[in-house]
């Protein structure tokens, strides 16, 4: 009785295992890429600067100056700008804008200076107004909403907001 040729022995016979350890390092590779992506996605966020400046001078005396700036606090410094023309409201959709150098403004946990900071939104970044006004701390606070997640919201000064059209 001849018996009928085993799988093993065709041209396109891949063993089981050999698939799940080749699936096994794909995956691996692919979290380890995720992770490096994610540890090192740091473009968006506004970076603390360092300035030295060193001068010199005639070899008779030589002068070292050291100049370091300490980071962006995002805290309204000297007298903030007037709010933009607008009426903020409920509803209403509103653009960070006139952060100056700092390029974000800090939304908070709750309206107050001393509240931890929940999100930096930065300047030309588009929210949506969910509550407020609300008189703390010599600002009025309005509190903001990324429209296209939820996990983006604090709240923020109005002098930092413009109305935008809906979006």
């Amino acid at each position: 009785m001849l018996s009928s040729p085993s799988p093993r022995d065709s041209f396109g016979y891949i063993p089981w295992w050999l698939l799940a350890v080749v699936a096994g390092l794909f995956f691996m590779t692919a979290m380890l890429l995720v992770g490096f992506v994610a540890l090192t996605r740091t473009a968006d966020l506004p970076q603390p600067t360092t300035t030295v400046v060193l001068q010199t001078a005639p070899a008779s005396s030589i002068v070292t100056t050291a100049t370091i700036q300490s980071p962006p606090t995002g805290e309204p410094t000297g007298t903030p700008p007037p709010p933009p023309p607008g009426q903020v409201t409920v509803g209403s959709y509103v653009q960070v804008t006139g952060t100056g150098d700092d390029g974000f403004l800090n939304l908070r946990a709750e309206p107050s200076l001393k509240s931890p900071v929940h999100y930096l939104a930065l300047e030309r970044e588009v929210f949506q107004v969910q509550a407020g006004p609300t008189d703390a701390d010599g600002f009025v606070w309005w509190y903001l909403v990324d429209p296209a997640t939820n996990t983006r919201s604090g709240w923020g000064v109005q002098n930092y907001l413009q109305v935008v059209q809906g979006q």
